[in-house]
């Protein structure tokens, strides 16, 4: 059994989404600063690195990050292969298996990354699908203040997963495994995210 973790790491200091403040790390208790042991703290939005967008993100009575059963992401999982791609379109989807996750390999830079359109985003819920997930840090377009794929995906109750590391890993099915902190109450969370060749 190989396993393919496909998470981008947390750094401190590190921008991910220009909106967004960076993850700042601070020791607490360390070696160099004369303790007996090493103890840090972490601040840093929800968005960061690998995550996943619950649909309480944009709907204020939409499921929080821990009332969403593990079952629904641990599933199946079409990787598609779009990282020549601006925009993914429904051209893009046509004609492919659709399981209950789909994970795209796109271009990630922080503002100049794939986006999806409206049109691929109905017909991937047409589909049925659970979970999206991205190696960008949004579905949607850069600066689109409406948020309209995160809407729709969202509000038909599909599991957004953002900035994942797929570089390295090839079209073709796996199991999917993405994992949550479990944090109550909240529209998103850091997730780690595996990639197992079946």
């Amino acid at each position: 059994m190989k396993i393919i973790d496909v998470t981008k790491p947390i750094e401190n200091g590190k921008c991910y989404y220009p909106s967004l403040t960076a993850p700042e790390i601070n020791l607490l208790r360390h070696f160099s600063l004369g303790h007996n042991r090493w103890t840090s703290s972490i601040c840093m939005p929800l968005h960061t690195a690998t995550h996943i967008d619950a649909p309480a993100h944009f709907f204020s009575d939409g499921k929080t990050v821990d009332s969403i059963p593990l079952n629904h992401l641990i599933t199946f999982a079409q990787v598609i292969d779009c990282s020549n791609k601006e925009v993914i379109t429904k051209r893009d989807l046509t004609g492919r298996d659709f399981l209950a996750t789909l994970l795209f390999k796109t271009k990630s830079d922080l503002e100049s990354y794939t986006h999806f359109d409206m049109e691929a985003a109905n017909f991937i819920v047409k589909k049925g699908v659970r979970n999206v997930g991205t190696e960008a840090q949004s579905v949607d377009r850069f600066g689109d203040p409406e948020y309209p794929v995160h809407k729709t995906l969202l509000g038909n109750n599909i599991i957004i997963v953002e900035g994942l590391n797929l570089e390295q890993v090839k079209e073709g099915v796996y199991l999917f495994v993405c994992l949550p902190l479990l944090i109550k109450n909240v529209e998103a969370a850091p997730a780690r995210a595996l990639l197992i060749e079946i």
